[in-house]
């Protein structure tokens, strides 16, 4: 026998909880299930960044110290955010003999701090316990440890079917995340195109590591690509790998990187590995109009990887304000929530959907199995001045892209051995994208 809800949300990230919040305080009865026990612990790597002071996704969001908020001024709305945080001021890459091209000015950080970050760290834990709290005090009835089998479509409401536990709405909003179950079993994945099977490790590790506070840090070595950044907690680091090769040995790379390469191991001396995070994502494109038999699909689970905690409560808020207006308008279907399509499309899937990072966006050594740790090295330092502050993935790749379109003449005439190796490399992105798909698992 199942129990009647206005929403079922699916999912209990930023997403599903900014969603299930909004629509329990607007009156309507929710039920959030989510397949975690304890629903704010945050199992995967997630610096728990936030873009701040920049748009993105044409929205904006501003921090108040103060008042121990984040606003929304574009969409209007706050989120209470109580927890620690620490500044970022833009992002860092480094070749293998450290070089470094920066995207903000530290110096300039030191002396203005607030003024010019572009982000900060905060513990994600905090923001979603913060929300779920929310959502009971509205009146949101939480389902932890529960995960989805089924889903319906019935004369008049979705059913929705976890184990034998069954749950019926009007509605239903599926918010569990990249690689949705909800998607896959309404059969929405056979539409997208499948990129490629990415392979995450952290290392979480405490000490002290010589890199600018509020640094988001890319690393490309010989053997491999990394990410490195400190967090909100002062001496605790995240330094991960990323591959799409499932042949490669993630572990055995950051074991390299932290211990044994010649230019960085000495940044890691000291420090004490506290835990080992790992993550599997399938990289599937967008998904364009993200509704099917009463079920709306918002955050990561309609986008091609993890969206930005930012877009995810945007998406959750513009969702949860949506399925209001359809509910009180009586309008159980696609029309009633015309408003939230529009809004995705126009937003997010128009301009941003189609964007592509290219096979080097899985990481790995795709570039290195082209250039030298040297040529690399060149490369780099041809960018002497530091390009403009930002935490947006996609103003960096474009900056970038347009720093080294000004100096591809320069390359040329002093390395043209290198500027044929990147012609070669450009030839064959197509090819390399498709091997990336073919050594992926999609399970569509």
């Amino acid at each position: 026998m199942s129990k009647r809800y206005d929403v079922v949300v699916i999912g209990a990230g930023p997403a599903g909880l900014m969603a299930a919040k909004i629509l329990a305080e607007h009156g309507f009865a929710v039920a959030l299930l989510d397949r975690k026990q304890s629903i704010a612990r945050i199992r995967r790597a997630d610096g728990g960044a936030i873009g701040i002071n920049e748009y993105l996704f044409d929205r904006l969001v501003l921090f108040d110290t103060d008042h121990k908020t984040l606003c929304f001024p574009v969409d209007g709305f706050n989120v209470a955010y109580d927890g620690p945080y620490a500044n970022i001021y833009g992002f860092q890459m480094y070749s293998p003999g450290k070089k470094r091209i920066l995207f903000g000015d530290w110096e300039e950080a030191k002396k203005r701090g607030d003024e010019v970050r572009v982000g900060i760290f905060i513990s994600k834990d905090t923001l979603l316990q913060g929300l779920l709290e929310e959502c009971r005090s509205c009146g949101v009835e939480v389902f932890p440890g529960i995960n989805l089998t089924d889903i319906r479509k019935t004369r008049d409401s979705v059913l929705v079917n976890c184990g034998g536990q069954m749950f019926e709405g009007s509605f239903v909003i599926a918010a569990d995340g990249v690689n949705s179950r909800t998607v896959r079993l309404l059969g929405l994945n056979s539409g997208r195109k499948f990129k490629g099977t990415y392979r995450y490790l952290t290392w979480m590790l405490k000490g002290d590591v010589p890199i600018d506070p509020g640094s988001f840090n890319f690393i490309v070595t010989e053997k491999g690509t990394y990410a490195l950044y400190d967090t909100y907690e002062q001496g605790v680091y995240h330094v991960s790998a990323f591959n799409s090769d499932p042949a490669a040995d993630l572990n055995e790379s950051l074991h390299d990187l932290v211990y044994k390469d010649k230019t960085y191991a000495p940044w890691f001396a000291g420090c004490a590995r506290t835990e080992i995070i790992n993550c599997v994502s399938n990289i599937l494109s967008p998904i364009e109009v993200p509704f099917k038999d009463n079920v709306l699909i918002i955050g990561d689970a309609a986008w091609t990887m993890e969206f930005s905690n930012m877009a995810a409560l945007c998406t959750g808020w513009k969702a949860g304000n949506a399925l209001t207006l359809a509910l009180m308008d009586r309008k159980y279907n696609k029309e009633g929530i015309k408003s939230y399509l529009e809004w995705w499309e126009k937003n997010f899937y128009i301009p941003y959907g189609r964007f592509e990072f290219g096979p080097m966006g899985g990481g790995g050594t795709i570039l290195q199995s082209y250039l030298s740790g040297e040529e690399l090295d060149y490369l780099t330092s041809l960018i002497d001045k530091p390009l403009p502050a930002t935490m947006n993935f996609f103003t960096m790749f474009n900056t970038l892209g347009s720093a080294y379109a000004e100096l591809f003449p320069r390359v040329y005439d002093e390395r043209p051995e290198v500027m044929d190796k990147l012609f070669a490399l450009r030839s064959r992105f197509d090819e390399i994208g498709e091997s990336i798909r073919r050594a992926g698992f999609p399970n569509l």
